[in-house]
């Protein structure tokens, strides 16, 4: 088996999970000699009478109350933010929580949640003593029956090879894993900058995992944001519940929705948190500063281009802060994002305030039509 297959495209009506297929079966033809053919999934349709009169039991809510879910059973959590922001530690303390049955930031854990870690970067002593720290700060010996993590291959693991695909499944199986955690996203045998091609190829890995395990299955994903401070790729898509942490200062981090698919409660909101003792965190109820509303304050009544350097001088917070708020006032449709704009270097990545909003600020000025995004629009 090779540890690195190399995917080609087989034509129309042929799905990455058919590649994938293909692939793990090559050298096996037919009695005719011609390469194998993927089994036909069978297609089921109903009326709306008979459709919605079926009783279906919702899956488990691994993570959030039943029926609000952030992390359902067969699940997916997507966690982005830049270096330093908190993420592996936040997952970290994610997990201890869900394995102790304690609910965690405020979400509901019903039951104690069994996971698989695969931390895939770093020196393994450091994160070895990261988890002795933990676990003795925790103070709850029964975590140890539902925590697992990846000792070998350190920092080698890739879903790209079928080999591992293969080994990681049956390891699920053996310790009955409910949720395998990894991380980051680009070491783990996601393949390029984040088309919505290239993220339909990790899709069919993560398939093909969760069709190899005798049970439901949740993956847990820590991805880094790009330069301009969003996630990297076209992944709005895929995750149940898309997360933004971002570094605030001052022991605080940002803890931002910005999906959560199943939570209406959740879905597009900030909490604000205080790190704590014991690698864990606090939520704080009052926001330690709105810096959306500062940053977009201090864009009114100008048209001109800064960069994210320039603006967290002038709002007063760190560079990665500001990126990452320029980033969502961006997302949100509040500023423009350019490289290279007229005035400034070829490569600076700018900022400022869309037109229409320009012209609002101007007492009497003629209305103009918001001009649209382009639709290939991303960082």
């Amino acid at each position: 088996m090779s540890d690195e297959p190399e995917f080609v495209g087989l034509g129309d009506g042929w799905t990455v999970a058919d590649e994938v297929w293909f692939h793990e079966h090559a050298g096996e033809p037919s009695s005719n000699g011609a390469a194998p053919s993927p089994e036909l999934e069978p297609v089921s349709v109903d009326g709306l009478e008979a459709f919605i009169g079926v009783e279906e039991v919702a899956e488990e809510a691994l993570l959030g109350a039943r029926g609000e879910p952030i992390l359902p059973q067969n699940g997916l959590v997507l966690m982005y933010g830049d270096g330093g922001a908190g993420k592996t530690t936040l997952t970290l303390d994610a997990v201890f929580h869900l394995a102790g049955a304690r609910n965690w930031l405020g979400m509901t854990v019903e039951r104690p949640v069994r996971s698989l870690v695969v931390e895939n970067e770093g020196p393994r002593a450091f994160w070895r003593r990261m988890l002795r720290t933990k676990f003795e700060a925790f103070g709850d010996s029964s975590v140890r029956d539902n925590l697992y993590f990846l000792a070998e291959p350190w920092s080698r693991f890739t879903l790209g090879s079928l080999d591992h695909r293969v080994a990681i499944a049956e390891e699920v199986d053996r310790v009955e894993a409910d949720l395998l955690v990894l991380g980051p996203l680009a070491t783990v045998g996601m393949v390029g900058g984040g088309t919505p091609d290239e993220i339909s190829r990790f899709e069919g890995l993560l398939r093909d995992v969760r069709g190899r395990v005798g049970r439901p299955l949740a993956f847990w994903i820590v991805h880094h944001e790009n330069k301009s401070g969003d996630v990297s790729g076209a992944w709005e898509r895929v995750p149940d519940t898309l997360v933004h942490v971002q570094g605030a200062g001052n022991g605080h981090t940002r803890f931002v929705f910005r999906k959560a698919r199943w939570s209406s409660e959740r879905h597009g909101t900030t909490l604000n948190l205080a790190w704590s003792e014991g690698r864990t965190f606090d939520v704080v109820e009052d926001a330690v500063r709105d810096l959306y509303a500062e940053t977009l304050e201090a864009f009114q009544g100008s048209d001109e281009w800064r960069t994210y350097k320039e603006t967290a001088e002038i709002v007063k917070c760190r560079p990665g802060e500001a990126k990452s708020v320029l980033a969502e006032l961006t997302r949100r449709g509040d500023l423009m994002f350019e490289i290279g704009p007229a005035g400034r270097r070829p490569n600076a990545q700018c900022w400022r305030l869309r037109s229409a909003t320009i012209l609002s600020l101007v007492p009497d000025a003629p209305e103009a039509p918001s001009p649209e995004p382009p639709t290939d629009f991303e960082f």
